[in-house]
């Protein structure tokens, strides 16, 4: 398990995977806009003319199109093959194992709430009881700051504890 002295270790792991995961999701985001659309069709069916190149700039600069000499989009073939197998690295059992653990500090402030909420869950089973370092041990896997998620999931009434905090458990579904 990582401990605090290599921490930046569990960021740089999924980074190159976080990052061609993000590339993937991009290109389906571009797939609501109808413009967007018709010029991925045109690549896709290979009827792409240098008209197409404007609105594909995002797909480009994704590396999932590219131009040709005479500046027509043209697909590039790896991008799904790259894109399908770091999904399903991402979505597999052991995708903890080489994932990035979350920092507080990068979510949205309105988002903290449903973190903790999901991190907490995930780790014990309602009605379940352990010790205060049990659960440290078990949010270690998900998150960096194990103190701050602890706290902040007993704060929202989804742990409750001992009183003197040798034990926690969970108690919100």
């Amino acid at each position: 398990m990582a401990g605090p002295e290599n921490a930046g270790a569990d960021t740089a792991a999924g980074a190159g995977r976080t990052g061609a995961v993000r590339r993937a999701r991009s290109l389906l985001a571009m797939l609501r806009n109808p413009k967007l659309r018709r010029s991925l069709g045109a690549v896709f069916s290979e009827t792409a003319t240098a008209d197409d190149a404007g609105p594909l700039r995002g797909a480009v600069s994704l590396g999932a199109v590219e131009l040709s000499e005479d500046g027509t989009p043209v697909f590039v073939e790896s991008f799904l093959g790259e894109a399908v197998a770091d999904l399903d690295r991402a979505l597999g059992p052991l995708a903890v194992l080489d994932g990035a653990r979350i920092d507080v500090k990068d979510l949205a402030l309105d988002a903290v709430d449903d973190a903790v909420r999901a991190v907490a869950v995930r780790v014990l089973d309602e009605g379940e009881r352990v010790t205060e370092s049990e659960l440290n041990g078990r949010l270690r896997l998900f998150v960096q700051d194990v103190a701050f998620f602890r706290r902040h999931a007993f704060d929202l009434g989804v742990y409750e504890r001992a009183a003197d905090g040798s034990a926690y458990w969970r108690v919100e579904g």
